[in-house]
């Protein structure tokens, strides 16, 4: 299903019952990254995922973009779907969208769930997501995707999950050059830190135990900026926790939100 939101054609699917529950994919990827939780969430929840801006089925405008633009985008998304409110959960790209929408619109979130993300990034990480716009542009996806593999997953999880993991390398590798390399100029210019002391709703932060690209030091900055936070550290997983301990995830989720659905 597709609505326009914010001037772009949003690509989104629902399943479930109950209180909203929205999902947003880290950088390269889709709303598929979701799909195995969904099944468990959409017990308890209705389950809303979209395909952000310049990726999966979603219009691929030109950029750059601005994780600003990209919260407009959820938000819009919402009014469409005439959802006064919703828990959100985002992942790495995914969770700086969710920190924007809690700050710009607070009123549009219930918690908030934050996954191996950051608040910002230091200058040479920022580089770091330009030089990968560059090489987006210039080479494509395909040389990108190994490397992304390798931060996303640990190096067991890859041995022993091959279907897994190549599942995830190829949905990295067919992302859109353009709307990657337009998300990661949003993702270079991206900074909260000095505002997270502003997000008042009852916030989960989730980080993995070896996660190379948002490490558990900047979790627990986080964390420690935000009032009503809490952190779990995921064992044994990279920055893709979501798909490496999918179980552990699911559980802590679904804790937290039993504990917060009453505010929806």
């Amino acid at each position: 299903m597709k609505v326009s939101a914010n001037g772009a054609s949003i690509h989104y699917a629902v399943e479930g019952h109950g209180p909203w529950l929205t999902l947003a994919h880290p950088l390269g990827a889709d709303l598929t990254v979701w799909d195995d939780l969904v099944p468990e969430l959409a017990t308890h929840f209705r389950v809303l995922r979209y395909d952000s801006r310049g990726h999966g089925r979603s219009d691929v405008t030109r950029g750059p973009y601005s994780i600003g633009q990209l919260a407009v985008d959820a938000t819009a998304l919402l009014s469409s779907l005439e959802i006064p409110s919703t828990h959100f959960v985002g992942i790495s790209m995914g969770g700086a969208v969710a920190q924007q929408v809690a700050l710009d619109a607070p009123e549009r979130i219930a918690s908030l769930t934050l996954i191996d993300t950051t608040s910002g990034y230091d200058d040479a990480d920022a580089k770091l997501f330009l030089e990968r716009a560059a090489k987006a542009r210039a080479h494509g996806m395909k040389e990108l995707a190994a490397g992304t593999l390798e931060r996303w997953l640990g190096e067991r999880f890859r041995k022993h999950h091959p279907e897994t993991a190549e599942r995830i390398r190829a949905l990295v590798a067919h992302a859109d050059p353009e709307g990657f390399a337009a998300a990661c100029e949003a993702l270079a210019a991206f900074d909260v830190r000095n505002r997270l002391s502003e997000i008042e709703a009852p916030t989960l932060v989730l980080v993995g135990e070896n996660d190379p690209s948002t490490p558990p030091a900047v979790a627990q900055r986080i964390a420690d900026g935000i009032a009503c936070a809490q952190l779990e550290i995921v064992p044994d997983a990279a920055h893709l926790s979501i798909v490496e301990q999918k179980q552990f995830v699911t559980k802590a989720l679904a804790t937290f939100l039993a504990g917060a659905a009453s505010n929806v």
